[in-house]
């Protein structure tokens, strides 16, 4: 794979290596929490047809489905399929593990939309079910620690906080009632 050297490193050019696969070969992941109004998804269909498909979906191929699983761009995959009746679609594939690829969506969404705090929830409790640590989806995520902590408390699953080191807020301490 093509690379460019930065000051901060080598970065990888996935951009460069895009494919046309059959649009029935692609399918959506089940973590994404980003959601997009009617009204951005008519904007982005008039983008498409005016200005072309610029960004290829972001995927990754999954061997045992014998599919590629999106990452980034499911919007553009459900106008593409969905709304023009394409047949093929532009993928760029990544080598990514099931983490890798959790945080990858992410990453692409928290760069350019919003995210619905309950489905942000899940997905951090999917990253803690994985075994990635509140410090690592933080990083990951580009999010504070405490964001992550509050993301863990809406999902109601006290199994998310086994590891939680706890104090005690306050103690009951037993008053002899003569003595007051």
């Amino acid at each position: 794979m093509k690379t460019i050297q930065t000051q901060k490193g080598e970065v990888t050019l996935p951009c460069l290596e895009v494919k046309i696969v059959n649009i029935y070969m692609v399918q959506a992941n089940t973590y994404n929490p980003n959601s997009v109004p009617t009204n951005n998804m008519l904007l982005l269909e008039e983008s498409i047809l005016a200005n072309g498909f610029c960004y290829p979906i972001v995927t990754v191929y999954d061997p045992d489905i014998e599919k590629y699983v999106i990452v980034d761009g499911f919007h553009r995959f459900i106008i593409f399929r969905d709304w023009l009746k394409a047949k093929e679609i532009p993928i760029i594939v990544l080598d990514h593990d099931i983490s890798e690829r959790m945080e990858a969506t992410v990453q692409f969404n928290r760069a350019r939309g919003v995210h619905q705090v309950e489905l942000m929830g899940d997905l951090v409790r999917a990253l803690v079910e994985q075994g990635v640590d509140d410090n690592e989806i933080a990083i990951k995520l580009g999010m504070e620690p405490e964001e992550v902590y509050r993301l863990k408390q809406i999902t109601g699953i006290a199994e998310l906080f086994k590891n939680q080191e706890y104090s005690r807020a306050w103690e009951i301490i037993e008053v002899d009632d003569d003595a007051v």
